[in-house]
């Protein structure tokens, strides 16, 4: 497709806040599969009580975490995406902030017991650098005996042919495709969004890069950080490493 991609933050703002939600199969959904995946690995307050999600969205980790009784600060560059999640909140226990995930001072000294970077956050970050810094980032704010979760997409297997074409989540009126370009360091992603109206079908689109992070590295890093992995999986590309720091 050869497009420029545009910065995350601007194709978030401009093209994929609007169906965020949506992609993910709705709300209800996502939240669901987040509260049976933090009970399942007995994810609840043990010490401080603090949990901050890195990359909240509208709140797919945040609110199952607040209800599993965390004080929780929810971290997204989003403006739309955080107002959905204080719409959704209620009277929990949630601290929205506007903010980049490497803007570090936004979230420093709150003492968290855990720390989420979910979805495919991760593979948001610009560079293997910036991942790094992440992480060291995590351990240090993390109070002995804490966890780093993450989950993201393992964009290191490069996809061929008509592989590359997505098709993520479609209705009557609304089709979403995705469409992966593979270059050395990062994909740049193609979202195309189809929508029904009065006078036919309209199609726009917007491109973003997101970095090709190796989960070997991942883990390999958060080893020589002093985490010790407590679970490392990839079902199905999506991977998952919990870190626990002593």
């Amino acid at each position: 497709m050869n497009r420029v991609p545009v910065d995350t933050r601007g194709h978030y703002e401009t093209h994929l806040a609007a169906h965020y939600s949506w992609i993910y199969g709705g709300f209800d959904a996502q939240y669901a599969r987040n509260t049976d995946f933090f009970a399942s690995r007995a994810i609840v307050p043990r010490s401080t009580g603090v949990a901050i999600d890195l990359g909240c969205g509208s709140g797919f980790q945040s609110i199952p975490l607040a209800e599993a009784g965390f004080h929780v600060l929810a971290v997204d560059f989003s403006a739309k995406l955080l107002g959905e999640l204080r719409e959704r909140a209620g009277g929990l226990a949630i601290q929205t902030i506007e903010s980049d995930l490497l803007d570090f001072e936004s979230y420093k000294g709150r003492s968290p017991e855990i720390i989420v970077c979910m979805g495919d956050t991760l593979t948001h970050l610009a560079s293997i650098d910036d991942v790094e810094a992440l992480l060291a980032r995590a351990h240090s704010e993390l109070v002995p005996g804490g966890r780093l979760l993450l989950t993201f997409r393992d964009l290191s297997v490069e996809l061929k042919g008509s592989d590359r074409f997505i098709p993520v989540q479609s209705e009557r009126d609304r089709i979403f495709t995705c469409v992966l370009e593979y270059g050395t360091m990062h994909v740049i992603v193609n979202d195309l969004v189809h929508e029904r109206t009065d006078q036919g079908w309209k199609m726009s689109v917007s491109s973003y890069e997101k970095l090709r992070t190796p989960p070997g590295l991942v883990h390999d890093r958060m080893t020589s950080m002093g985490f010790r992995i407590l679970e490392y999986e990839n079902e199905k590309g999506m991977v998952t490493l919990i870190g626990g720091k002593e």
